[in-house]
């Protein structure tokens, strides 16, 4: 008598700790570090795919605060700067870029650079290359864009231009917090920053490009904002996202090689798995689904 095969599912990734804003941030301690580790093994797997236009997304403030609670653009920096550099050192990205000095990490500017350098002054992360996203743009040799009024040239830009001009030939670009709380005009650097054809991966930290694709900003109003959205952010993939949704109802969650997953809510400080797809849903079809049992 032949026994029975049983095929096991493999498991899906879990979403991190204490996600359900009815418990506050009670009981989220080491999501950060939960993420981080996720992330990073979720960008080894889209890297070793040839995947080259990669996206993170979550929430930066969220051992802390929770999406209802009011934050600064400062704590945002802050948080987001923190997480991407103890990213950069985990294995999997350090895989992709063996030289340490190989390993760009991209802030939203040059002030934000020298305070990455002084918050993060220990002999491995000052081994990579740490720059601003117009100094890494104009390092390629292409003219950055500036928001209007912005041209007078100091001589800290000039400075983070130099370093970048010297610095070795990247092997991955991470690009931290790109346009979200600042010009526009970040956003459509990256796509002058990305070598298409070159493999140089970039890999882009809580830049909110869901502004940028779902046409948050009037395409009528930033019609090249717009174009850009269409010719390149379309082509990111989500690695590692995890937002709420449904205004506050739940969470839609991805692991790179695994479905989206939509979480409800629910009152036992839980999460409940409501719907798993293959592709993306839209933010409209999350609602309504987090509107049914």
């Amino acid at each position: 008598m032949l026994g029975l095969i049983v095929l096991s599912t493999p498991a899906l990734t879990a979403p991190p700790p204490g996600l359900n804003e009815f418990s506050r941030t009670s009981g989220r301690g080491g999501a950060l570090a939960v993420i981080r580790r996720s992330a990073a093994a979720a960008i080894g797997r889209a890297l070793g795919d040839g995947v080259e236009l990669l996206e993170v997304e979550f929430p930066p403030l969220l051992e802390y605060k929770t999406q209802f609670d009011d934050f600064t653009n400062v704590e945002e920096l802050d948080a987001n700067r923190d997480f991407a550099m103890q990213l950069a050192i985990e294995p999997e990205l350090c895989a992709a870029a063996p030289d340490a000095a190989s390993m760009w990490l991209c802030f939203a500017d040059d002030g934000e650079s020298a305070l990455a350098r002084e918050a993060w002054p220990g002999q491995l992360y000052a081994a990579s290359t740490m720059t601003s996203i117009v100094a890494a743009v104009a390092a390629r040799g292409v003219k950055p864009l500036k928001p209007f009024g912005s041209w007078v040239v100091g001589s800290a830009a000039a400075d983070e231009e130099t370093k970048a001009r010297a610095a070795p030939a990247p092997a991955l670009r991470l690009v931290v917090q790109p346009g979200n709380g600042g010009p526009m005009e970040d956003w459509m650097n990256l796509e002058l920053l990305h070598e298409r054809g070159v493999g140089v991966p970039m890999v882009c930290v809580n830049g909110a490009l869901d502004k940028v694709t779902s046409g948050y900003y009037s395409n009528f109003l930033n019609p090249k904002l717009g174009q850009c959205a269409e010719r390149f952010f379309s082509d990111f993939e989500q690695v590692y996202y995890c937002k709420p949704i449904g205004a506050g109802r739940g969470w839609l969650f991805r692991v790179y090689g695994e479905p989206w997953q939509l979480f409800r809510q629910t009152r036992n400080d839980s999460l409940e798995l409501v719907e798993s797809y293959d592709e993306r849903p839209t933010a409209a079809a999350c609602s309504e689904r987090l509107k049914r049992p």
